[in-house]
């Protein structure tokens, strides 16, 4: 049984989130793109000529498409690097090199053929670039028996460091895992569709039919979307420095263990931003590093390759603890425009945060011409609409995408 309640607008930090997470979103258009690069690879591999034919078991995305949480990691160009999991019928306990190097070959293909050129063999997958920047990782895989479903082992060779071993990994198992968990929100739903109707001026309504796999922003919980934000904080912060950043993958396993989401969109950042700084100070403080493993294959630990030292975590537990008191001035009451300009120029880049501002602007217009401008304790304007009804007090999870994840964390 459903019934309908008031719902409140966002209010006008949560409204500038939404904007940015609009923003960040990978449009249909270059999600169609990726999944057309992902389906023609994965048959490309499998070709009568490949020295992989008959070898491929399965060919799927896992991680941040699987689990809805994909952005644009290049938002002024629309674009996302696309990770794929090939399985193989091969012994879990091949050589790495001589996987690696076959699934290489199997793409790269014979002089003017269709990848030939643009393939990249790196330590735990094969790579494809192309001539828009765009790029599929392909990461091989084989299962192994007496584990959970498509539980395997990936590949790893690094001819430099002389590195090679076999590492337990169930991509498959994590996105679904995340996907039952991580249910859809009515109440963030309508706040959403309400902040979108007046800062662009149109009739609130469903979105146009979206691909097979990709789900329309506002059918994404407010974890989710708090995610993408997250992760796209982490990119402007890492954009220019040395090493690893985060993986997207140990942000979204350590979500999990938060409670309930909350509807507030900048709540929701700072809760996770808060409980992830938290455990990275607790294993400082124990000169220790972070241990997260995949909950639905513990042998598989996200953290292999991240931190890695005490110093790595304490970067980013910085920039976490910067992200929380940024946040904390958007939604105050003393913040101007301008100020609000800077603080999302400074945690989410400088073309996400100019169209969260425009739609600010051309709402505030909007609602001056309509005379229904609203003002708070200090003369802000305030932004949003009267409350809605509409949100269903009863729905089921609703689970993400079909696409993502691989060899080298986004």
């Amino acid at each position: 049984m459903t019934y309908q309640t008031p719902i409140l607008p966002p209010s006008t930090a949560d409204a500038l989130l939404m904007d940015v997470a609009r923003r960040i979103q990978l449009s249909p258009t270059k999600h169609d793109e990726a999944e057309q690069h992902y389906q023609a690879l994965c048959v490309h591999v499998d070709r009568p000529d490949s020295p992989l034919h008959g070898k491929v078991i399965a060919c799927y995305p896992g991680g941040s498409f699987a689990t809805g949480t994909a952005i644009a990691s290049r938002v002024s160009k629309d674009q996302h690097d696309v990770d794929v999991v090939i399985e193989l019928d091969i012994s879990p306990y091949s050589e790495p090199s001589g996987v690696l190097a076959t699934l290489f070959v199997a793409i790269n293909g014979d002089e003017g053929s269709r990848y030939h050129g643009r393939v990249t063999l790196n330590s735990r997958c094969v790579t494809v670039t192309y001539e828009d920047g765009t790029r599929v990782d392909l990461m091989p895989i084989a299962r192994l028996a007496h584990t959970p479903l498509k539980a395997g082992h990936l590949f790893h060779w690094r001819r430099e460091a002389a590195e090679t071993y076999h590492k337990p990994v169930n991509p498959w198992g994590f996105a679904d895992h995340f996907n039952r968990e991580v249910a859809f929100d009515p109440v963030f739903a309508t706040m959403f569709d309400a902040r979108r109707q007046i800062a662009d001026g149109v009739v609130a309504k469903a979105e146009t039919d979206p691909l097979p796999g990709r789900v329309p922003l506002s059918e994404k919980s407010s974890r989710v979307v708090a995610l993408q934000l997250l992760k796209r904080n982490r990119d402007v912060r890492y954009r220019s420095r040395d090493g690893r950043k985060p993986p997207s993958v140990v942000l979204a396993a350590m979500a999990l263990d938060i409670g309930p989401a909350r509807s507030g969109l900048v709540d929701e950042v700072i809760n996770i931003a808060s409980h992830i700084s938290g455990q990275l100070r607790d294993n400082i403080r124990r000169f220790d590093t972070l241990v997260v493993r995949n909950p639905s294959f513990l042998e598989d630990i996200f953290t292999d390759r991240w931190p890695g030292d005490v110093a790595a975590q304490n970067v980013y537990m910085r920039d976490l603890e910067h992200l929380q008191r940024q946040l904390g001035r958007l939604r105050s009451d003393n913040a101007n425009l301008t100020e609000m300009r800077t603080i999302l120029d400074d945690l989410f880049g400088e073309t996400a945060a100019g169209f969260a501002v425009e739609r600010f602007l051309d709402a505030s217009r909007r609602e001056a011409e309509r005379g229904t401008m609203r003002f708070g304790t200090t003369g802000r304007i305030l932004t949003g609409a009267p409350a809605i009804l509409g949100a269903a007090t009863s729905t089921a999870a609703r689970a993400s995408t079909n696409m993502g994840g691989g060899c080298i964390p986004d």
